[in-house]
C-alpha cells in the first residue's frame, strides 16, 4: 500500500508581480489555523482508519511542484478558490474550505472526497 498526500494550501499560488509577501497571511484566513488544522485532521484520518499523510504546502502553491510530490488531495484554506492556480491538477481532488469548515475543523468534505478516492482504486 502507498503513502497518499494531503496538502493544505494556505497561499495563493505565483504569478507575475506578486511579492514575496503576498498571501503571507494565507489567503485571508489560512495561516493563522494552519498547524492546528493540519494536525485535527491528520488526527481525524487516523482514527477513521486511514493512513493518508497530511501536510503543509512548501511550494508556495505551485501546481507543477505538488503534482512532482504525488500529492492526492489538496485542501485550500478559504479565500483562495480564485487565487489557486490549478491547471493539470484533477479539480475533483481539490477542495476549498469555505470559513465554517476551517474554523470549526469541520472535515466531513475532505473525509468523503478520500474515501471516494480510496473506493476509486
Amino acid at each position: 500500500m502507498s503513502i497518499e498526500y494531503i496538502y493544505f494550501i494556505s497561499r495563493s499560488s505565483p504569478t507575475i508581480g506578486r511579492s514575496a509577501f503576498a498571501g503571507a497571511g494565507g489567503g485571508l484566513f489560512g495561516l493563522y489555523k494552519e498547524k492546528q488544522y493540519i494536525s485535527a485532521l491528520q488526527n481525524t484520518l487516523k482514527s477513521a482508519g486511514i493512513g493518508w499523510i497530511v501536510e503543509s504546502d512548501n511550494t508556495e502553491a505551485d501546481i507543477e511542484k505538488l503534482m512532482e510530490q504525488k500529492a492526492k488531495l489538496l485542501v485550500c484554506a478559504p479565500g483562495l478558490r480564485f487565487q489557486f492556480y490549478s491547471n493539470g491538477f484533477d479539480k475533483n481532488n481539490i477542495i476549498h474550505l469555505s470559513m465554517m469548515d476551517y474554523v470549526n475543523n469541520n472535515f466531513k468534505l475532505v473525509i468523503k472526497r478520500v474515501k471516494e478516492i480510496c473506493n476509486e482504486k
